[in-house]
């Protein structure tokens, strides 16, 4: 009886931190937050050749983080860092400088408030 309630209390804790509990371990494998760091360093340097790879790179480690995150997050926030994304590499494409600036700015904002909520 009492293994019973101590696993249901550890689902119940486990449910309601799993972002804050995932976030860091899922960002070191991945090196998701190294990666946008690395891209807003590439903008600021107008290297649009290595923010082109980057941000296609970046693209794909959002790919393996995602799923662990999606189901305690809003799906909103989700769409929104996506299409910030998306955004991003078309204003790469065009070599838009402080579009580019504050778009990857605002990933890492996104991504830094994920799980501290």
């Amino acid at each position: 009886m009492k293994k019973s309630k101590l696993c249901f209390i550890a689902i119940i804790l486990l449910t309601f931190s799993c972002c804050t509990l995932f976030r860091n371990p899922l960002d070191k494998r991945t090196g998701f937050s190294e990666e946008l760091a690395d891209l807003e360093g590439y903008i600021c340097d107008e290297n649009w050749e290595e923010s082109g790879k980057s941000v296609l790179l970046s693209m794909e480690k959002w790919e393996k983080v995602k799923p662990w995150i999606q189901m305690e997050i809003d799906h909103d926030v989700i769409n929104d860092l996506e299409v910030k994304l998306t955004e991003l590499s078309a204003f790469i494409e065009t070599r838009d400088k402080s579009a580019s600036l504050a778009n990857i700015r605002v990933i890492i904002n996104m991504w830094a408030n994920i799980g501290s909520k």
